[in-house]
């Protein structure tokens, strides 16, 4: 026999249909034997009938068209509280005790010297202040060592309490003075606050 002889073709559509048919119920037995897939279900007369109603949801609520919120151009501030008083009085120039190195003499000035610091740091303006357009004007007495540094800043008079003593006090604190190899005690410096 040749391979390229014809050979006669017995399939018919019918065995092929019985074929396929054939094996879908054998892979069926095996599924349901090795249970791949549940056995089919029997029928029972006698079950009660079970009636299952469905109920639609309620329908949403109408949309609303948004409202279109500007930003306002101005913010409404709010009012922060007022400083505490101070309720202890500034006393007056008591005599202070500086430390006394040897051979350095010391000079209770007790007003304001007429040489301006060679080094100050600047006044920070109190916000609260700022915001509420407060000045005013702080007294202090200071003590200025030998080498020009400021000691001892105390506060004399405040006005108004309570706001600027503060700033006045760590500002003044750094400052630096021109070396005069003596203590000046009680040096008196005023500052005043002024909005610009």
């Amino acid at each position: 026999m040749n391979i390229t002889d014809t050979r006669d073709r017995t399939w018919s559509p019918q065995v092929v249909m019985l074929t396929a048919l054939l094996h879908i119920g054998v892979l069926y037995a095996v599924a349901v034997a090795f249970k791949v897939v549940p056995p089919p279900l029997e029928q029972i007369d006698d079950a009660p009938l079970v009636i299952a109603s469905y109920t639609p949801p309620p329908p949403p609520p109408p949309q609303t068209d948004p409202v279109d919120l500007k930003r306002p151009e101005y913010q409404q501030r709010i009012p922060r509280p007022a400083p505490m008083p101070i309720t202890v009085q500034p006393s007056p120039l008591p005599p202070v005790a500086v430390p006394q190195t040897e051979g350095t003499p010391s000079i209770d000035v007790s007003q304001p010297i007429p040489e301006q610091p060679t080094m100050r740091t600047a006044i920070h303006y109190p916000a609260f202040a700022e915001q509420q357009q407060i000045e005013g004007k702080v007294t202090l007495a200071i003590t200025i060592m030998p080498d020009g540094s400021v000691r001892d800043v105390r506060v004399v008079n405040a006005a108004p309490r309570g706001v600027f003593e503060d700033s006045a006090i760590q500002s003044v604190a750094h400052w630096r003075y021109k070396p005069s190899g003596v203590i000046r005690t009680n040096v008196i410096v005023q500052i005043d606050f002024v909005l610009s």
